[in-house]
């Protein structure tokens, strides 16, 4: 196709070429061509299906981005914890061995820990503080 196809009352440069195709048409295929891909249109178009065309597009580029933000937000927060360089050293330890990442593992933790009964956790409490106070004097 020539410029001189894209003149409103141009003949075709070519005898043979029996479809005519709007500027949108030209535009649209050139730039599936420039992205190695093609598109015939089967009917000839005005601009009352170009903008629906366009806006069908809109909408579908939208809400694909809706789609990508949300897959980009993470239902986490971001938080901040005070721990002992033995709980670091244990947390990344258990990080290396299970091939977690730490934050993964502490949601691992609290998972299985929630599960616990309340009988369960009193007496892992207990065992915790009774472990705290023996490090604390042994030091």
């Amino acid at each position: 196709m020539g410029l001189a196809d894209l003149k409103k009352n141009a003949s075709s440069c070519k005898a043979a070429f029996s479809k005519q195709m709007s500027i949108e048409e030209f535009i649209d295929n050139a730039s599936l061509y420039a992205l190695g891909q093609t598109h015939e249109f089967t009917q000839h178009t005005n601009v009352v299906d170009f903008l629906q065309r366009r806006d069908n597009k809109q909408a579908t580029q939208s809400q694909q981005l809706v789609n990508q933000t949300e897959q980009v937000k993470k239902p986490f927060r971001r938080a901040t914890f005070t721990l002992s360089e033995q709980a670091i050293s244990d947390l990344t330890a258990l990080s290396h061995a299970s091939k977690m990442a730490k934050s993964k593992l502490i949601r691992h933790l609290i998972a299985e820990h929630s599960l616990l009964s309340d009988k369960d956790k009193q007496a892992l409490y207990q065992q915790f503080e009774h472990d705290t106070q023996l490090k604390s004097l042994s030091k």
